[in-house]
Formats: structure tokens, sequence, C-alpha cells
């Protein structure tokens, strides 16, 4: 029955509107609690579903269903949607949906050939299983605003025509129950054994110094990134070395060369996978919030874990695994780095008394407000934030429950498991940028979203981190704090960057760290029977300063330039690599700066060749800038132009991978 999938049981079921995402990082899940509120404030009822709780038979008497799907990797649903995914996919179960209502928004980025794939994808199998669309499908871009792509989504109309599909389906009363199943009878649970007890309001309780609170089990993780610390592998960091010839932490010069033990289930990673790692707050941003807190760094190591506040008949869900330290809750699963996001504010706003209170309500009515409040340049962190604002203490439990959740970051893996089946490798460039926090500071205090007598941003950054520079928090604990010996938690997943099963031409093209899939290529094209020419093409400021594995990478490649006899000569390992092409942006003196987009147009013939001729594939990772620079460049040396570089990423012949 329904009431096996609904978690809230027979409220859930009786809702008006059943809200379900499908959510990597989290934005697909805040973005249905944003879809509630509304639906709420329009008159109507609503739930909200993770669809890592998906059965058929609940789906199926689902009468309005508004699908918010993020898009993960190159067209793949998320990890909570895959089952979902897998059902409506399948023909079997055509009409098995026949009478339901619904509406899709769609998220994804841009920069993927496959944009937007699961929002699609579900639009079309939806109707295919015999529901009805009511409102149009929703197209968000994570590489622009995919905020504001949200709100005009939901701004257009939307609330309009759920008031009128809840209107028909009073008047058509109830619908027949459904008898749709999966394949294996599955209830979508991984047959994971959970609690029967129903959930209950939770509430912090932090043990004395010393004391030991014992374990627990059969938790529930309250969302989708809470979900990872629950699922990720505990391993420890083998290795940490800078790999520039030169390193400027000021200029935000640093790149590391980072090997973790594939223990566990990072033991089936892939060549060029992606493996999520969850980073530390900084001893200054915890330190700071625990002062707010009347607490002391003695503290940190006492336990803590949550209970119902109705007692012992009830089980609450869990922001992160407990009994834990709450040095691990604040160091670990906090996101210190960041402001509140609405979710909390709206949380901690009762709490609050005068200006500050008022404030905090002026910010959550005040949508552009609150975007530039989280916007990346402002850099505003959460003990400045709280300071802004002039509060001095809030409860621990309070802020433990509401506050943002601390998200494991992505990298492409950097080795391959036929070369280093027990260590994955990774490289990783520090993320820096000057913060322009005056600005931000002054005009919230404007909109009389932050007390009129408020410090600066700027002055308070400067007594709190001597200057106004922005550091990526994942990116500057790996440059600066990460230890040989350091445990982490890690998740890995295979990507779409995958060397041609054929043997036929590889082009790679990388710039900085975006190297790092090729380092794994090239010990499988070592490893491998390939004889068709591999090409890299690699670019980065200088020679002498932060060429990445330049050793190992000089060293991949064939002697000769491709000369029969000289490839004879050589001895030991196989050289896989046929030509090495590189590119200086800054090589200093009186040489011409070159990016690998104009080494692409240099070598415009011999691409053209590999590509075209002999049916090969070009593989691309880097920053988004040089991503699409490259495909420029490879529009200007295929003939066809454009509409050939666009069929090749249909065809899965140009694989980009880009960030930033």
């Amino acid at each position: 029955s329904s009431l096996e999938f609904f978690s809230t049981g027979l409220f859930g079921a009786m809702a008006d509107i059943h809200i379900y995402f499908g959510s990597q990082s989290g934005t697909a899940e805040s973005f249905s609690e944003d879809l509630k509120e509304e639906v709420e404030q329009n008159g109507m009822t609503a739930e909200v579903h993770d669809l890592q709780n998906f059965t058929p038979e609940g789906f199926a008497e689902t009468d309005i269903a508004v699908m918010v799907v993020a898009t993960y990797g190159d067209g793949e649903p998320s990890d909570n949607a895959v089952a979902f995914h897998k059902w409506v996919m399948n023909p079997k179960h055509d009409g098995a949906l026949k009478g339901q209502r619904f509406t899709v928004m769609g998220l994804g980025d841009m920069n993927y050939s496959r944009f937007n794939n699961m929002g699609q994808l579900t639009d079309l199998n939806l109707e295919r299983l015999g529901a009805t669309r009511i409102y149009k499908r929703g197209i968000g871009d994570d590489s622009q605003d995919i905020v504001e792509d949200f709100e005009k989504w939901r701004n257009g109309g939307l609330m309009e025509k759920l008031k009128e599909a809840v209107e028909e389906v009073k008047k058509e009363g109830p619908r027949a129950p459904k008898t749709a199943k999966t394949e294996n009878g599955s209830n979508g649970r991984n047959g994971s054994k959970e609690s029967t007890l129903p959930f209950g309001t939770p509430k912090l309780e932090l043990a004395k110094s010393g004391a030991v609170l014992p374990a627990e089990s059969s938790q529930e993780p309250t969302d989708v990134n809470a979900r990872f610390y629950f699922e990720a592998e505990k391993t420890k960091i083998a290795k940490v070395k800078e790999l520039r010839q030169l390193r400027s932490l000021d200029e935000g010069l640093s790149t590391m060369e980072v090997e973790i033990e594939a223990s566990g289930s990072l033991q089936d990673y892939t060549t060029a996978g992606t493996l999520a790692l969850l980073p530390r707050n900084s001893s200054m941003d915890v330190v700071a919030m625990l002062q707010l807190f009347g607490l002391a760094e003695v503290d940190l190591s006492r336990q803590l874990t949550f209970k119902a506040v109705e007692g012992e008949g009830m089980q609450v869900k869990k922001p992160f695994p407990t009994p834990c330290s709450l040095g691990d809750a604040l160091f670990m699963y906090c996101d210190l780095a960041r402001p509140p996001n609405k979710k909390m504010l709206s949380a901690m706003q009762d709490k609050l008394t005068g200006e500050a209170k008022d404030c905090v309500g002026k910010l959550l009515a005040d949508a552009d407000a609150l975007k530039m409040l989280q916007s990346d340049a402002a850099c505003c962190r959460m003990h400045e934030f709280w300071a802004l604002m002039g509060v001095t203490g809030i409860d621990l439990g309070d802020f433990l429950l509401s506050c943002p959740r601390q998200r494991p970051r992505e990298y492409t893996i950097a080795s391959s498991p036929a070369a280093a089946p027990k260590r994955i490798t990774l490289c990783v460039s520090l993320t820096s940028h000057d913060a322009d926090l005056k600005d931000f500071s002054e005009k919230l205090v404007s909109a009389g979203c932050l007390p009129s007598a408020s410090s600066s941003a700027k002055e308070l950054r400067r007594k709190s981190l001597g200057g106004c520079r922005f550091q990526g928090l994942c990116s500057r604990w790996i440059s600066t704090d990460l230890q040989e010996g350091d445990t982490v938690l890690a998740k890995q997943h295979s990507s779409t960057l995958k060397l041609p099963s054929k043997d036929v031409p590889v082009v790679m093209v990388g710039a900085g760290a975006g190297i790092a899939p090729f380092r794994g290529f090239w010990e499988d094209l070592r490893r491998g029977p390939q004889v068709a020419p591999a090409a890299l093409f690699f670019g980065c400021r200088n020679p002498e300063q932060d060429w990445l594995f330049k050793d190992e990478m000089n060293a991949a490649v064939k002697l000769g330039g491709g000369c029969a006899a000289l490839a004879r000569m050589q001895v030991g390992p196989k050289r896989p690599l046929a030509s090495l092409f590189t590119a200086f942006s800054r090589p200093g003196g009186s040489k011409e700066k070159c990016y690998v987009q104009d080494a692409i147009k240099q070598q415009g013939a011999s691409v053209k060749a590999w590509v075209q001729n002999m049916g090969g594939h070009v593989i691309i990772c880097g920053s988004t800038a040089m991503g699409n620079g490259v495909l420029d460049a490879l529009s200007e040396v295929l003939e066809g132009g454009k509409e050939t570089v666009e069929a090749l990423r249909r065809e899965g012949r140009i694989i980009a991978e880009m960030w930033g």
C-alpha cells in the first residue's frame, strides 16, 4: 500500500500534493521544501518525499506529483533516484500511472552534453506511463543561475495549475488502488532493516565531560547531504605532496597530490572516476562558534546524540551519525564556511530577539538580499553572519539541528586501479579569489537586513582572518592542514570519462588539475593492447613553476615523435603517448603565451585526421572557460564546424568534464 512509501504515514497519504526529489547535493531537496511551503501558503496540503524510499505501489497511488529531479554527471540519475528511474524507464509498466497528474522541474549543468537529461526523461516517461502533464517542465542550469531558473518556473503559473488539479481530483473521487510492482519486488530501500517506531521531534543530548554514550543502531539520516555521512567509507590518507614547483598560498597557487587508501567500497574505484571527499572546517571557525554556544575548546571531546522530545517510544532522524564528539559535529558535519541558508534562518528566527529577529525576518522576505548573502563574492562565514547580526549567544541544539550540512567535494580520480589498486590519487588545486565584503554588508544594512550598528564585514574579516581573500574550504584544508595518517570520509563513483572501447585514436586535453584523469589513462594505455595514437594536450602557467606530474608525463611519451626505428630501440615500460603538446600561458621572458585551445589549432591537421579520418575520441577536463575554448577550437579544425562538434558530443566521441 501507499503507507509503505510515505514515511509520514496516513497524513502524508492524504496530502493534496506530493513533491518528490531526486538530489545529489541537496539543491533539489531544498527546492522541494520551498515548494511545500508555497503550496501550503496557497491553501493546499503537501508532503515532500525522498525518492530513496520509492515504491511503485505508493507512487502509483499519488494523484498529483511534483517531481524535482537533478541530473548527476553526464545524464545519470542521482543516487537516491536510481530505483525510481529504472522503474519508469521499463516499458512493461506502460499505463501504470493512469489518472495521475504531474509536473517536472529538472536540474542540471549546461556544460554537460546530456544537460537536464533526468528532467527530460522523467517528464516523457511519466506521460508514457499514463500520467497527465498539468504544467510545463522547468529547466534549471547550475552553470548559470539555477535559483532564478527555479523561481521563474514556479512563478509562471504553477500554483494556479496545482489548485485546478486539486479541484479536479476532489470532483473525480478516489481512484482504484494500483498494483504496480518492481522487477524484483524490492521496496527501494536495499533490504535494510529499519525501526518501526514513529518519528518524533529531535532534541540534543550533550554528555558530561568524559562520559561515553552507548552505541546506536538503525539510524536514518535527515536529508540527502546527511546520507553521505552514513554511507561513505572511513579511510586513511597515505600521502600529501605539493605538485607545483613554485608554491604561494597568498597568491592561491598550490596544487596537491593526495593519495587515499582504497579500502572497503573504495577498492572498486575506476580510472577517471569521481571521489567525493568530506572536508574539515578550520579551527578558527570552530572556535568562533564555540564562543557563541558559551562553550570552550575542552568541550569538543564531549559526546552527543539526539533523542525524541516525546520520549522512548519514538525515534528521530539524525543529521549525522551518533553518538559522536562535539568536535566531529562541528569540524565535519556543519558547514561553517558559509552563512545560514533560508531553511536555517526560518528555523532560528523565533529563537532570536530584538533587532536581529526583525532583520532576519526582512532577510527571509527579500529574495535578492538572500541571494546576495549566499553569493560567492561575499564569502560570509557562519560566525561572521551572527556577529554582523549582533547575536552573542545561540543554543547548541538549535544550531546543530538547523545548520546547513557540510557537503562532500567531488574530484576526478588521478590514478588507475590497474597500476595502483590499493591507492586512489587526487590532484587538487587551491581555489582562491578576492572577497568583496564591504559592498555586501553595506547593501544588506541599507535593505534593513543587517542591524544599522553592524560593523562592516570587511573590518570583521580583517580582525578574524587578516585579509579579504577567499580560499575554498576543501582545497584550503588539503593544501594547509591535511596530513598523512589522517582519517577521512570518502565515496567513489564511476564517471563518463572513459577510454574508447575500440582501438582508435584518443585526444586528451587538460589544463592544470584537469590533468587528473589522463594520468590514469596513460597508465591504462601502458598496460593495454592499443596501438592507435594517443595524444595529450596539457596547459599550465609556467613550465618551471606549475607543470604537474612533469617527469611522469614526459616519461609516458614515445621517443622519436613516431619514428619507428627509435620506437624499437626503447627499453623499459611501454610509453603510451604518441605525442605531447604543451601550452604555457605565462612562459616568462619573451616567449608568447599559449593556451591548450591554441595548441589544438596549431595541430589542427593531426587532430582532424585522428578524429574524422580514424574515428578517434576527444576527452576534455578542466575549467569551463578552458573547456569551452577547446570546443570552439575543435569547431575550427574539424570539417562541419560546430554542428560536427555537437554531433560528436551526442555520440559520446567528445566528452567534456568542466567546472568553475
